[in-house]
């Protein structure tokens, strides 16, 4: 009998904020010194599919009805994963990764990823596009590892004993275990929600284009500049925080430059929970979106700001917070189908249209990704953000692999046009850098 299971809360609700024209995929971007082997890779990736369940399914209805879906595994994709593609310079890097990412992957038809190889004299690129109903970054980074690990012709196993798919039901962690204890947690949610609805901020859009799709630019820190970045810690938040911090100041910098308002500015992030024992195991839907919210009184200086966004993602991380995303997200899986899908566009914790200014995903110190050697030679630049959609028109991606921190910024094209988006990962450049003069 073919395995099915069903869609956890979090998969429903990324599923419920996509549409064909902003498609809710995840971007993971790898450079190669060399070439990659097409057939190698696809190979890789039908082996990496073996140790992750959620990379090999394609979603079916719930025999129950109402809206809702089941996860069906399968042996063999339904269609071909690997893609290559010619590009004859930079340009056509750019408009080739452009493309790929601005393409809803259909998730009726196994698998829930594509692979790119967008093929340069000078080295490939490898663009995985996962879909966030399966999986979130963390997983996305996971499966890129696995593929990696395949291709270098490495042993890839999850750990023993993790059962992936009953522990994306964050609800058996973190969820109320007694009545007592969920009204307990009432006045807390109630609390968090009158804040979270308060509109926010929009980023001012400049030459933007009336049209769909999505463009990247990105910049690259040294190892040593890295190191330098975690001086702006003070000793108050984690690099996470100095991230939004900084972005938070960068957006208020943006606006006010343009005679536009930077009143109330909140992120949407991504916290990580997965088991202590796996942190950076398990391909799943195992992080909840938070809301973390600066006013004008508060970015006074990067020390105000920093203390405000390090003071929330403390609690954020908090047992007792997760809880109360968890009970949250279970009091909506109560609702009819119907309900929950319009529901979606209105609540915190979705990178909705009411309580978010832009999105931030920091993946953190990722463990290494083996160099394929030979042809493909050595992995030199990695690339990573998650997805948005409008008026949410930015979301920023901090991933730092082998001692470096890659910011990549992704820009819905109703928001920026390449110019603009370039200035506005400038502004974010420069504050960095004048923060760092000052020491």
């Amino acid at each position: 009998m073919t395995p099915r299971f069903s869609f956890s809360v979090t998969d429903e609700l990324f599923l419920h904020l996509e549409s064909a024209e902003e498609p809710f995929g995840l971007q993971l971007d790898l450079r190669f010194s060399g070439h990659l082997d097409e057939q190698k890779l696809e190979a890789a990736a039908y082996a990496a599919m073996q140790v992750h369940a959620l990379a090999s399914v394609r979603m079916r209805p719930a025999p129950s009805g109402d809206g809702h879906y089941e996860w069906e595994q399968v042996e063999r994709p339904d269609e071909d994963p690997v893609l290559a593609l010619d590009c004859a310079d930079d340009a056509a890097i750019e408009a080739a990764r452009d493309s790929f990412y601005s393409r809803r992957l259909m998730l009726e038809n196994a698998p829930p990823f594509r692979l790119l190889i967008a093929r340069h004299a000078a080295g490939d690129w490898l663009f995985l596009k996962m879909s966030h109903t399966a999986t979130d970054a963390a997983g996305a980074y996971r499966f890129l590892q696995s593929v990696m690990r395949q291709y270098a012709g490495l042993s890839d196993v999850d750990p023993v004993g993790m059962d992936v798919i009953r522990a994306r039901n964050l609800g058996h962690e973190f969820g109320a275990k007694s009545l007592a204890e969920r009204i307990k947690r009432g006045t807390g949610l109630l609390a968090y929600l009158v804040d979270s609805v308060q509109l926010p901020t929009r980023i001012t859009p400049h030459f933007g284009e009336n049209s769909a799709g999505v463009a990247f630019v990105s910049h690259t820190f040294t190892a040593p500049e890295t190191e330098a970045l975690g001086q702006l810690r003070q000793g108050r938040g984690t690099i996470n925080d100095v991230l939004i911090a900084l972005l938070h100041l960068a957006v208020e910098r943006w606006n006010l430059s343009r005679n536009d308002k930077a009143g109330r500015i909140t992120l949407m992030n991504a916290l990580n929970f997965r088991p202590i024992t796996w942190r950076q195991e398990g391909v799943g839907n195992f992080s909840l979106w938070v809301n973390v919210a600066t006013r004008e009184h508060e970015r006074r200086s990067f020390e105000d700001a920093l203390e405000t966004v390090a003071e929330q993602t403390r609690k954020f991380k908090s047992d007792e917070s997760a809880g109360l995303l968890v009970d949250l997200l279970e009091m909506v899986q109560l609702l009819p189908g119907t309900l929950r899908k319009s529901l979606t566009k209105l609540m915190p914790l979705t990178g909705n249209f009411v309580v978010d200014t832009a999105v931030l995903n920091n993946l953190g110190r990722v463990p290494d990704l083996p160099d394929p050697a030979g042809k493909a030679g050595r992995i030199t630049a990695i690339r990573f953000s998650p997805p948005t959609h409008m008026p949410m028109g930015v979301a920023v991606g901090a991933v730092t692999l082998r001692g470096e921190l890659t910011v990549t910024f992704r820009y819905r094209r109703a928001q920026f046009d390449k110019h603009a988006a370039e200035a506005f990962r400038d502004t974010f450049l420069s504050l960095r850098k004048e923060l760092l003069d000052k020491r």
